[in-house]
């Protein structure tokens, strides 16, 4: 007659077993839920900036980038966005034919000029500085420039301080359309998303060169 052997575990090392495993599952996907969390990122348009230089006024268009801040019970959804970059890219407001791909200027980082401010520094002009923004912070970025009596504007970056002398007018980007489509792209370590689209209405006067929120 054969012997059935049966092997049991002991009752307390069963359910410790049991509950080490259902703790790694919940701890696991606590972990997944924490990194679909992301900063809430919103893009608003900000004043714009009126620019008095040697060569003559100027007048540039800004946006701000907004972490938003969630209070009371939702404030464990807060997230800082690292590493923040933002791309503008210009279109033909007809045809939405793409006209020009620009990364944004954080208008609080340094200018990129040497210290004495008499010429550029090539190194930052090429660099495009990142930016953290903690929840319930805000920065501006350029958008486009304009110099008084001009019938036209240019995209605003970095780079652009390298044609400071010839009123900031780099070579390929002149927008001569009364008026043309920028949407923008924010891209940090946590999140990559378009975050709106503008219209920037390129008027006869300084004071009609304006931005307005489409979309």
């Amino acid at each position: 007659m054969n012997n059935l052997f049966i092997f049991q575990l002991p009752i307390d090392l069963a359910s410790s077993l049991t509950g080490g495993a259902i703790g790694l599952i919940l701890a696991f996907g606590l972990y997944l839920f924490d990194k679909s969390i992301n900063p809430d990122l919103e893009i608003q348009i900000a004043d714009p900036s009126k620019l008095s230089l040697a060569q003559g006024e100027f007048k540039s268009l800004n946006l701000k980038i907004i972490n938003k801040k969630r209070d009371g019970i939702l404030r464990f959804l807060n997230r800082s966005a690292t590493q923040v970059k933002v791309f503008l890219y210009f279109s033909d407001f007809s045809s939405r034919v793409l006209m020009n791909t620009v990364i944004a200027r954080w208008n609080n980082s340094r200018e990129p000029l040497t210290p004495d401010y008499k010429n550029v520094d090539l190194g930052l002009a090429l660099t495009h500085p990142r930016e953290v923004l903690v929840p319930g912070d805000e920065n501006e970025i350029s958008v486009a420039i304009r110099k008084k009596d001009n019938r036209y504007c240019f995209p605003f970056s970095n780079e652009s301080y390298i044609y400071q002398s010839k009123d900031f007018e780099v070579p390929g980007w002149k927008i001569e359309d009364d008026k043309f489509v920028v949407t923008v792209r924010i891209q940090s370590a946590e999140v990559d998303k378009m975050g709106g689209v503008f219209i920037v209405l390129n008027k006869s006067t300084l004071e009609q060169f304006k931005i307005e929120k489409i979309g």
